[in-house]
């Protein structure tokens, strides 16, 4: 049985700068810790359809596909590993200059690690309890390495 989650947080960060970091996945390297490497496997312009190759800390290699891309509102995410298939569905609103960030995700853990399952929520939540700040300087990071206009 899969588990669900549904969880909501301030970022503070631009809609659109956020949803643009969230939108590529060769950016966690930049924000999320347990992100080893991302890195696209697909070419063209990043939205509906596009794929990238992971690897991360516990979960192993992960292979991510771009579902939905409504700039800069709505992202949607298949992820799917030896370990653990995820479905990640993100809504941004504006929040002042900050931005209000929802987050809803379906996580289906395999072999032995649906052994683990009943700690996927308490696990998630406390990791996500973290994201605002980690996404707020991977924005912040982005942003000083674009060229001054």
């Amino acid at each position: 049985m899969p588990t669900r989650l549904d969880i909501n947080a301030r970022v503070d960060a631009p809609i659109e700068e956020l949803f643009d970091l969230m939108a590529d996945p060769e950016t966690e390297v930049d924000w999320n810790p347990d992100a080893i490497e991302v890195r696209r496997v697909d070419q063209g312009a990043i939205g509906p359809g596009a794929e990238w190759q992971g690897r991360y800390k516990g979960m192993g290699s992960m292979q991510i596909k771009l579902d939905e891309y409504e700039r800069p509102h709505r992202l949607a995410f298949s992820i799917n590993g030896n370990r653990m298939d995820m479905h990640w569905t993100f809504t941004f609103a504006p929040d002042g200059t900050a931005t209000r960030l929802a987050a809803d995700a379906e996580l289906q853990p395999k072999g032995t690690m649906r052994l683990m399952s009943p700690l996927f929520g308490p696990m998630m939540r406390r990791t996500f309890s973290k994201r605002p700040a980690q996404l707020a300087a991977g924005v912040a990071a982005r942003r000083s390495r674009q060229p001054q206009a």
